[in-house]
């Protein structure tokens, strides 16, 4: 059996600003896989932080919904990292 990690997986995405509460609330109905905090808000910058062993259905939402809110990843310093 594999051990799952104890710490969220953290991604970061430039999403169109007024696209935010689309993917925030997208991520929701699907219930504690990933929480999205905007960390600027004019940019469009926002962190992802995917629980762990959620990580494929997250990429499979964002593939799904790529199209439609024009997500961009970004890499920053701390990507991928458990907190």
């Amino acid at each position: 059996m594999q051990k799952l990690p104890k710490a969220c997986f953290k991604k970061y995405f430039i999403i169109p600003p007024p696209e935010i509460h689309m993917l925030r609330f997208t991520l929701e109905a699907y219930e504690g896989i990933a929480l999205v905090t905007t960390l600027d808000a004019a940019l469009g910058l926002i962190e992802m932080s995917i629980a762990p062993g959620c990580e494929e259905e997250v990429a499979q939402i964002l593939k799904h919904e790529q199209e439609h809110l024009h997500l961009r990843s970004v890499r920053l310093g701390d990507e991928g990292s458990g907190s």
